[in-house]
C-alpha cells in the first residue's frame, strides 16, 4: 500500500493538516523580518575614545586632537589614545617622535547622527582593564 492510498483511506487532507500548514508558515513569514533587523541594531557607528574632563579651556575638537592619534587617512583611531595630552599638535605641528599609546581608558564616544541606538552604543562597557 502506497502513502497516497493510506492518506485517502484517511480522509486526505483534513482541517487539522491545515491548520498545522498555516500554522507552520506564521513562523516562516516573521523570519526574514528578524534577519534583516541585525542589519540596523548591529551596526557600529563611528566612535573614539571617551576623554577625561581635562582641561576646560580647550574644545571639544582641539582635546579629541591631543589625545587621540590619527589614522593615515586622516581619520580619529577608534579604539586608542595617548597616554599623556600631546599639545604640541594644537600648534600644526606634525614632527611627532616616539610617543606611546594606550587602549582607550574610560570607553567611547559614538557618533550618533546615522544611527541613534545600536547594540554596540547600547552595551557600551569598559575595554576590560586587569
Amino acid at each position: 500500500m502506497k502513502f497516497e492510498d493510506l492518506l485517502e483511506e484517511l480522509d486526505g487532507f483534513g482541517t487539522f493538516q491545515k491548520l498545522l500548514v498555516f500554522l507552520s508558515f506564521i513562523g516562516r513569514v516573521s523570519l526574514p523580518c528578524h534577519f534583516l533587523l541585525n542589519n540596523y541594531i548591529g551596526a557600529i557607528p563611528p566612535h573614539h575614545c571617551r576623554l577625561g574632563s581635562g582641561d576646560s579651556n580647550l574644545t571639544q575638537e582641539q582635546r579629541r586632537i591631543i589625545n587621540i592619534p590619527r589614522q593615515e587617512d586622516g581619520t580619529f583611531t577608534s579604539c586608542h589614545m595617548f597616554s599623556e595630552p600631546q599639545l604640541h599638535l594644537l600648534k600644526n605641528e606634525s614632527n611627532i617622535s616616539v610617543v606611546s599609546v594606550v587602549e582607550c581608558q574610560n570607553g567611547w564616544t559614538y557618533d550618533n547622527s546615522t544611527f541613534i541606538s545600536t547594540l554596540a552604543t547600547e552595551v557600551q562597557s569598559t575595554p576590560d582593564i586587569p
